[in-house]
């Protein structure tokens, strides 16, 4: 696991389904979970019982990587 900076917002997968709403990204869990065996999905940083901690701002440069990814194949 990676170091935190003392400020970085944590997330877990299920939050991540709510900031994908946000970007107008409407998935579901289970892809959270396939995106996550990626090699550019963001790593664990942390673990608060069962569920894993991601970096939330790493995570929102990954959905507009994504998001790029989709508009040049359309």
């Amino acid at each position: 696991m990676e170091k935190v900076k003392e400020r970085e917002v944590l997330i877990n997968r299920s939050q991540m389904l709510e900031i994908a709403k946000e970007h107008r990204l409407f998935v579901s869990l289970g892809t959270i979970h396939r995106w996550a065996n990626e090699p550019n999905f963001p790593l664990v940083v942390g673990k608060e019982g069962k569920h894993l901690l991601y970096s939330q701002s790493d995570f929102s440069k990954f959905l507009n990587q994504r998001l790029r990814k989709l508009q040049d194949e359309h």
